[in-house]
């Protein structure tokens, strides 16, 4: 058995969505058709009935009224019996006319239909006096076979063939319809089977119309976008930290040739190389301790694992151990440890990594005599925390770039001041990981400002 897939799916649901409105439709017909030829023959039946209460009535009719026999009533009923022969003409196939007593006793009938309850389709009746007979009753039936009652079953048998033509053409409708509009997204599915890891450039065939499909087409290629973002972000990320590695293992290898080949004989060769690999070998375990934090900060927060910190006693406790890093830059900060509690939602190890790779570069990256200026204010629901400095800036060519992992700017391409190029991209992850932001603003020459948005606890 083939499976239900989306196709058939969406074939079969068109087909039993028509089958559904054309079998409502045909019943209301139907039901609409019936209740007005039985309304149709009721009034036609009491019309009759009408005419023939008349005939009764007439002195002509008299004669068949009295006539002698055997009746089925009581007192003159018992020796008379009503002959309503003469009214057989006027009756159709299947009617049948009777006179009863007061006592619902049959006095005399004609015609062809039957008596029983279930063979009436339709009845009329009236109710009058007769000489001798007392208070009688004319009561005409029709057992369905009158022209109305055969037009009633020839519309019913016409509507359920017409239903079942319309059961085929819904299954028809449903297929065609189905497959004319799955094509385009057939057409996109082997668009995506063709596309892999070295082809990630390609996009789908987005079409012109602005619909469901357009915005399908439009989403996923966004995704591929993400996606080949983020590859080549990995790809730059593996060849930058080899790179960065590379680097000192190829000075600790140089040194360790230099000890074999001359440390033996002379102590400077051997102090300086045991001093240069303990430098490289420390540059390592920062490098390596900031990657595993980059991987820690990039995943997502444990359920209940969110905590609060107080802004201010981190600032309280970075401050005085950054100021060392330019003892000539000014730093200025107004907030007094006895004042508010200042609630972040952030654990406080990481809101102190963030400040501390902030403001620790604002401060490397200004010259002396100028200054450095921590402010915050508050703002729906925000801690926002700014960090301005007056120093050399950022060109508006490197600020898209300045978040990327392992990226120093022109003016800090040096090792030994540029760092690893890993702290802003370490900050931002932090930060968009506990539901905040970082936004940098910086004029080359005049200084940079960055913008810390934290949720507030």
């Amino acid at each position: 058995m083939k499976p239900w897939t989306f196709s058939r799916k969406v074939s079969a649901s068109i087909a039993l969505t028509a089958l559904l409105v054309a079998a409502v439709v045909s019943g209301f017909v139907y039901i609409t058709f019936k209740h007005w030829t039985e309304r149709q023959e009721t009034e036609l039946l009491d019309a009759k009935l009408r005419q023939f209460e008349l005939q009764v009535g007439e002195v002509e009719f008299l004669p068949s009224l009295l006539k002698p026999g055997l009746g089925k009533g009581s007192g003159a009923a018992a020796v008379l019996k009503p002959d309503l022969s003469a009214f057989a003409p006027d009756l159709s196939e299947g009617q049948l006319l009777q006179m009863l007593d007061s006592k619902g006793r049959v006095l005399a009938e004609v015609g062809s239909g039957g008596t029983a309850d279930t063979a009436v389709t339709y009845k009329a009746e009236r109710e009058f006096s007769l000489l001798v007979y007392g208070p009688v009753r004319l009561r005409l039936t029709e057992s369905g076979h009158s022209g109305s009652a055969t037009a009633e079953k020839e519309v019913g048998r016409l509507l359920l063939l017409g239903l079942l033509l319309a059961a085929g053409m819904a299954i028809a409708a449903g297929w065609v319809v189905a497959r004319s509009t799955l094509k385009p997204i057939r057409s996109m599915i082997g668009e995506v089977h063709s596309i892999g890891t070295n082809s990630l450039s390609r996009r789908l065939h987005v079409p012109a119309a602005q619909d469901e499909l357009h915005q399908l087409g439009e989403t996923f290629n966004s995704l591929l976008n993400r996606l080949e973002g983020s590859f080549d972000q990995q790809r730059r990320f593996i060849a930058d930290a080899s790179h960065e590695l590379k680097t000192p293992l190829a000075i600790i290898e140089g040194h360790t040739h230099m000890i074999q080949r001359w440390g033996k004989q002379s102590p400077e060769v051997l102090d300086e190389s045991l001093s240069f690999m303990m430098n490289e070998t420390r540059r390592m375990k920062e490098l390596i301790a900031q990657l595993l934090l980059l991987a820690e900060a990039e995943s997502p927060v444990a359920d209940g694992g969110e905590e609060t910190c107080n802004l201010k006693n981190t600032l309280n406790e970075l401050l005085p151990q950054t100021v060392h890093v330019n003892p000539e830059v000014q730093l200025d900060y107004d907030g007094h440890p006895e004042g508010p509690v200042i609630l972040i939602r952030m654990p406080g190890s990481a809101s102190y990594q963030v400040l501390r790779n902030i403001v620790e570069n604002a401060l490397k990256y200004t010259p002396e005599g100028g200054s450095v200026t921590i402010r915050h204010s508050f703002a729906d629901g925000q801690v926002i925390l700014t960090v301005a400095d007056t120093g050399i800036g950022i060109s508006s060519e490197q600020l898209p770039h300045i978040f990327d992992r392992f990226y120093r700017t022109e003016g800090s391409r040096s090792r030994t001041q540029g760092g690893s190029g890993l702290g802003l991209a370490i900050a931002k992850a932090i930060m968009e990981r506990y539901g905040g932001s970082i936004a940098i603003a910086s004029t080359p020459g005049q200084g940079t400002t960055v913008t810390l948005r934290f949720m507030g606890g």
